[in-house]
């Protein structure tokens, strides 16, 4: 286990530095057409990313005349085709989540015939395991995967007269029941309705769960399979004056220290006899909230809490005002840190928004939510996104309108990884026009640079290669000039040029272009094309007896084809001559004449290479037979 946390936490460290520099708007792609257009599509069950961009989507698509579990799995940037998961399973199932994890790995988990069944993947690569089932009489899962592969799933679980929420842990590919119901009463009935659970994965491995019981919110820690001894309620008793009738709809998110957690929540309050839905938020702070705060503007009712928090603690707590369809969003500071409610939307909104809010980065958020003009235009699906150490940006547009009416109702997700790239995915178009869409927001590709500055080839067709692109989703394509014309398109990080260069130097430039049309910085470099070897003749003179000096005159020049000026070779780069006796000598270019002296009697080859920077050689070989020197005798 010591290896494996090691290896995560090295993974996460590497994760985070890449991610430092990731801070600008995305661009989106276009909407993806994940299934149909179907009558058979019935509801988006949930979208999971994880740090390192893998993960997937899940959603409801009726097989057999019964809904079953569908999931498309984001694997090199891209979804790919759904796969069904609950097929040995003999019913209809419902009220699927799903939690992704690096390197590819997937969490589903799901209700079939009154009990709740979960089904793993261990990697991208991975298939889904057979359903396994983990409680009997179980409804609202909800589940969250950490940055180091452990994960929780919090539910509600029939007991005989009433309801208890409980827990699973997930570690090492297996899952486990937590020891004990959470219940803050075991008596009461907790966990339905508006109080279905909800859960927050820390990345410290620590969940914390939060639900509604007795209309009340409660929250408890869990560490593995054991709970904290003590629940802490959320819900304040009154607001601004007005007491308290119930709570409930809780929603909950984490940093990457459980100390640190938001619980977001509806109260109903009553002033003068007159109701009134207010949406909250209580930081858990340690074993202690820091008291309730107002997540909406005040005026009016308002619905549907939301809440996400990035590793360090910003994020969005979002709401929707009732009467007029604001998007209502809070920025969090470090550490869940309270700000001050802001509309989000720009036009009134006719029907619920079903705004969600995500993480992208390790500081970057954004929130995604239907905006639906009425009888003005269909219903559409807006996004704005805040940069790290930023505000939030402009509102975009990411569906299609030519595919009909969004209908987040029957579901709205979004998510995203460590770089800043974001998804949103929901369901679009009626009856048979039904279809899942996801769209992609896409961090510009980064710089790519040559892998060297100057290349020497001898094809008119030199290779040429570069460094990947730091962008997660692809495919990234990369487009080839070279003399400032394109020659090539490719999602490879190499290519061989297609046409044919004429010798001598030109000059190449690599551009990535990511699926939403952004393109990164430019790497320029040089390739010198020389399809010619040099030109070289060797004469051979002088004694040829031992102890003689024997000259080698060597006449040698690198040229250019016929007709192209003299710049256009390459040049000499190296010389060598090897007289056949075991001596090899390497001398400078423009060296012409060497000399050599043989110590016994015999028959050389003597061997003399003339080689270009591109690396054509020419060789010329000589023989030369060496006999014993005569002696003489002196008075």
């Amino acid at each position: 286990m010591l290896g494996s946390s090691l290896a995560g936490l090295l993974a996460a460290i590497a994760l985070a530095v890449l991610a430092a520099a990731a801070a600008a708007q995305p661009s989106p792609g276009s909407p993806f057409v994940i299934d149909g257009p179907s009558a058979a599509i019935d509801a988006l069950g949930g979208l999971s990313v994880a740090r390192d961009g893998t993960g997937g989507l899940v959603y409801l698509k009726t097989v057999g005349g019964a809904p079953h579990v569908f999931v498309s799995r984001l694997v090199s940037g891209q979804f790919q085709p759904a796969q069904q998961v609950d097929g040995v399973l003999p019913v209809g199932s419902s009220e699927p989540v799903i939690a992704a994890g690096n390197g590819g790995v997937l969490l589903v988990a799901f209700i079939n015939n009154g009990g709740l069944y979960v089904a793993d993947a261990a990697g991208s690569s991975a298939s889904f395991g057979a359903p396994q089932g983990l409680a009997a009489s179980a409804s609202n899962p909800s589940i969250q995967m950490t940055n180091f592969g452990k994960a929780y799933l919090a539910f509600t679980v029939a007991e005989g007269s009433g309801s208890d929420v409980r827990a699973a842990y997930y570690v090492g590919g297996s899952w486990t029941l937590e020891s004990a119901p959470l219940n803050a009463t075991p008596a009461d009935d907790a966990g339905t309705g508006s109080g279905r659970p909800a859960v927050a994965a820390a990345g410290d491995g620590v969940a914390i769960v939060a639900w509604g019981e007795g209309g009340h919110v409660y929250a408890r820690r869990v560490w593995g399979t054991v709970p904290s001894v003590v629940d802490e309620q959320a819900d304040p008793p009154a607001v601004g004056g007005c007491g308290e009738v119930s709570a409930g709809e809780p929603a909950v998110s984490s940093e990457g220290d459980s100390s640190y957690a938001d619980v977001a929540f509806q109260e109903v309050v009553s002033c003068a006899g007159a109701q009134q839905t207010r949406v909250l938020v209580n930081r858990l702070r340690g074993s202690q909230y820091d008291g309730a705060t107002a997540a909406d503007t005040g005026s009016g009712n308002a619905d549907e809490p939301q809440v996400a928090m990035t590793e360090y603690g910003a994020g969005l707590v979002t709401a929707a005002q009732e009467a007029t369809g604001a998007v209502l969003a809070m920025e969090l500071s470090g550490n869940g840190g309270y700000g001050t409610p802001q509309q989000i939307n720009s036009i009134a909104d006719s029907s619920a928004p079903y705004a969600v809010p995500a993480i992208a980065g390790l500081f970057s958020d954004f929130v995604a939510w239907q905006q639906d003009p009425g009888s003005v235009g269909p219903a559409e699906i807006r996004l704005r996104y805040e940069p790290r150490a930023s505000s939030l940006g402009p509102e975009m547009v990411v569906s299609s309108p030519a595919a009909g009416p969004t209908d987040a109702a029957r579901g709205l997700a979004a998510a995203g990884d460590v770089g800043g790239d974001a998804a949103a995915a929901w369901v679009q178009g009626t009856g048979s026009g039904s279809e899942i869409v996801v769209v992609q927001l896409y961090q510009p590709p980064g710089s790519v640079a040559p892998t060297k500055s100057l290349t020497y080839a001898r094809t008119p067709e030199p290779a040429l290669s570069w460094s990947a692109a730091a962008g997660r989703w692809g495919p990234v394509r990369y487009t080839v000039s070279v003399d400032g014309a394109q020659v090539a398109q490719t999602t490879s990080t190499s290519i061989r040029v297609p046409i044919a260069l004429h010798d001598g130097p030109h000059s190449w430039q690599v551009t990535a272009v990511n699926p939403a049309g952004v393109t990164g910085g430019s790497g320029v470099a040089r390739v010198f094309v020389d399809t010619v070897a040099p030109e070289l003749t060797v004469a051979v003179g002088g004694v040829r007896q031992t102890g003689s000096r024997l000259r080698a005159t060597l006449r040698y020049r690198d040229a250019p084809p016929v007709g192209l000026p003299p710049g256009d070779a390459s040049g000499v780069t190296k010389l060598t001559i090897g007289w056949g006796d075991g001596t090899v000598l390497r001398l400078k270019p423009g060296v012409h004449h060497e000399t050599h002296v043989y110590r016994r009697p015999g028959r050389y080859k003597i061997t003399v290479t003339v080689t270009d920077r591109a690396g054509n050689s020419r060789t010329v070989v000589k023989f030369v037979r060496i006999t014993k020197a005569s002696g003489k005798t002196h008075g």
